[in-house]
């Protein structure tokens, strides 16, 4: 049977068009098993390839892609574009999610405007060195960011550090992200809410998760990533 969707270039890995997944790491180097193959394959690929990268320089990134790709010259022509995280998300020098969801509409619109590129392939970074997002705004645009991915050709990426967030942030990952990129397989989760059901979920922006929700969402992870689910 033929595969279907795009190859990530991680493992066996294919997303359909529209995906927003989430990948867990615990320090650069991990983060960038994932990332580099992630952004090699894309612009192998043709695609238009966006990568927001928090507490790097952007010149490591694309400095880091192999040489079955010519990543200087895919930056000179905008194939890809690598950015500092502040500055697509602290444009007003604060972060508030609904801003971020509009810097991303923008950047979008001008790639198809450009018209050069059928599908673009875009990663977060999220570590806590450039921008520390206030936890409730990061939540609100992941849950909005369903929303927003159906307007555009698209597949986002969303790597955490986990080192860096610790494993409370799980919860609130899975409830925002429809898949968790586990190896070189997407898996889905029992855990994901529609944004309207997360806003009734957390009385409209204020709660949290609590220990028994951390635990639990905690367990399934370790369960997906040996192979226990």
């Amino acid at each position: 049977m033929k595969s279907t969707g795009l190859a990530l270039g991680i493992g066996g890995a294919r997303a359909a068009v529209g995906a927003h997944i989430c990948g867990l790491y615990a320090g650069p180097e991990q983060r960038d098993q994932i990332l580099t193959p992630f952004l090699e394959m894309g612009l192998a690929s043709g695609d238009k390839c966006i990568c927001v990268v928090d507490g790097t320089n952007p010149d490591e990134i694309v400095g880091m892609l192999g040489a079955d790709v010519d990543a200087r010259a895919s930056a000179d022509s905008k194939q890809l574009e690598v950015i500092r995280s502040r500055d697509m998300y602290m444009r007003s020098g604060v972060f508030s999610a609904h801003e971020v969801v509009a810097s991303w509409k923008a950047t979008m619109s001008d790639v198809m405007y450009d018209g050069r590129f059928g599908v673009v392939r875009a990663a977060e970074t999220w570590s806590k060195r450039d921008v520390v997002p206030d936890p409730m705004e990061l939540l609100v645009l992941e849950s909005e960011m369903n929303r927003y991915l159906p307007l555009y050709p698209q597949v986002i990426l969303c790597l955490y550090d986990l080192d860096r967030f610790g494993a409370g942030i799980i919860v609130d990952l899975l409830k925002t992200h429809p898949q968790v990129l586990v190896g070189g397989l997407l898996v889905s989760n029992p855990y994901h809410q529609t944004p309207d059901e997360l806003l009734i979920g957390t009385g409209h922006g204020r709660g949290g998760a609590n220990e028994a929700e951390i635990e639990e969402a905690a367990g399934w992870y370790s369960d997906a990533t040996t192979g226990s689910t």
